[in-house]
Parts: C-alpha cells; structure tokens; sequence
C-alpha cells in the first residue's frame, strides 16, 4: 500500500483551500482546486495560482 502526501495551500484573495496530493514512490500528483482565480475586474477565470 502506497502512502500519498497531501498538501494545503491556502488563497486569501479567494478564501478557498487547494489541495496537492502525491504519490513519492511513483511521482504522481493530482491538484484538487475548488476555485480558479477570478479577476471580478476583467471577469475573467486563470490558473496563475495552480501554475506558480
């Protein structure tokens, strides 16, 4: 049984927590992001924040 690392990361702008969980032993990864980034702005949806 392989035992997968889950990381928070947390975005003030939005006040939703996004998730990083990772398999160490076969370098996997899987991004849970409940919310893009919106620019209320423009209107506009980006994934600046998953891509940093």
């Amino acid at each position: 049984m392989t035992t997968s690392e889950v990381h928070s990361f947390f975005d003030e702008a939005t006040f939703t927590v996004s998730y990083l969980v990772a398999d160490p032993k076969t370098g996997r990864a899987a991004i849970i992001d409940s919310v893009l980034d919106f620019d209320p702005a423009s209107g506009r949806t980006s994934t600046r924040s998953a891509d940093a």
